[in-house]
């Protein structure tokens, strides 16, 4: 039987403007990986609670590090879109604002 490792994963795929020249450094589709210590590994002459305390403590570093690496990438990807996301959110903005004129004209 085979031991399955545990892990937190998380993947994103970022789709800039056409007009963004994303650095070489910054990849659009990512999937990253956090080692989690498994209950499994810490079998050991511990008591239960001891173990789950160290389970946890794994997950919060896990969780920890997942947020610092995924923050530092995304803040770079916003840097590197700069303001050229501005006018599409503003049209997105405004098609849901007509909608809801709509909507209302129609009560």
């Amino acid at each position: 039987m085979a031991v399955q490792s545990r892990e937190l994963t998380v993947t994103y795929k970022i789709d800039p403007p056409p007009s963004v020249v994303a650095p070489l450094s910054l990849s659009q589709e990512t999937t990253r990986r956090f080692p989690i210590i498994s209950l499994s590994d810490l079998k050991s002459k511990d008591s239960t609670d001891s173990e789950l305390k160290t389970y946890y403590a794994s997950l919060r570093t896990s969780i920890a590090e997942a947020r610092t690496k995924l923050g530092e990438e995304l803040t770079a990807w916003r840097d590197a879109v700069g303001n050229a996301e501005l006018g599409r959110e503003k049209s997105v903005k405004a098609e849901a604002d007509d909608e809801e004129e709509e909507e209302n004209a129609e009560e």
